[in-house]
């Protein structure tokens, strides 16, 4: 495992590894491995049968999919400490959607049999694993009520607070992926997402810069 002691501060970190705890994580990271990977890079194509449940470590990877017919389309990102697709893992079925790395990568790769093996004894997993799916079953209804209630502006309001610490209050609410992938992700197009994001900042909600967003009140900035 390349850079060991920086690959288990990183894993600790993980809300995934904190919920499971490090003995229920002990046998399951036994068989695992990491990856670093470069921007573009894909860790599995939509249709894939799932052979590892992904943790990922460091940088920002991006889930498009497409129908037949269609370009493809961002339809989630996720960060440093995120566990993404586990469902396809736990049920044996097909990736619904396709992971690109957006930046540079670290992920760390658990083998799905030892992780389904390691769920089934180890409740502590088990438990951490439920946590897991429903907090990606709220995320997932928190994208439709915003693609079909909230204007272009608060969605990106509410994106760039989800990226800045609660219990600070304030910071970055940093942007590392193209603006593309970004306002894909929000449903709008690089240019409506440039605009929103000008607004923003005319109604001192925000400062941009060269790596995101300056955000002097998160709270504000959600609401």
């Amino acid at each position: 495992m390349p850079n060991a002691s920086r690959t288990r501060t990183l894993l600790e970190t993980s809300p995934f590894f904190q919920a499971a705890g490090a003995a229920a994580m002990s046998e399951v990271l036994r068989a695992s491995f990491t990856q670093i990977l470069p921007r573009g890079a894909r860790l599995f194509e939509q249709g894939d049968e799932p052979d590892f449940l992904h943790m990922l470590l460091e940088g920002s990877v991006g889930l498009q999919a497409q129908v037949e017919g269609t370009d493809s389309t961002m339809i989630e990102l996720f960060g440093a400490g995120e566990v993404f697709l586990a469902a396809a893992v736990m049920l044996r079925l097909p990736y619904l959607a396709t992971a690109v790395a957006l930046t540079e990568i670290r992920v760390l790769m658990i083998p799905a049999d030892a992780f389904r093996e390691g769920v089934n004894r180890s409740h502590d997993l088990c438990k951490a694993t439920t946590q897991l799916l429903a907090r990606h079953w709220r995320l997932m209804v928190d994208q439709v009520v915003d693609l079909k209630l909230r204007s272009a502006e608060d969605r990106v309001a509410r994106f760039l607070a989800h990226r800045v610490p609660e219990e600070a209050g304030t910071g970055t609410a940093a942007m590392p992926e193209p603006r593309a992938a970004i306002a894909a992700r929000l449903g709008m197009t690089p240019e409506t997402l440039s605009r929103a994001l000008a607004t923003l900042e005319q109604k001192g909600k925000l400062r941009r810069s060269a790596t995101g967003a300056l955000v002097a009140d998160r709270t504000a900035l959600s609401q």
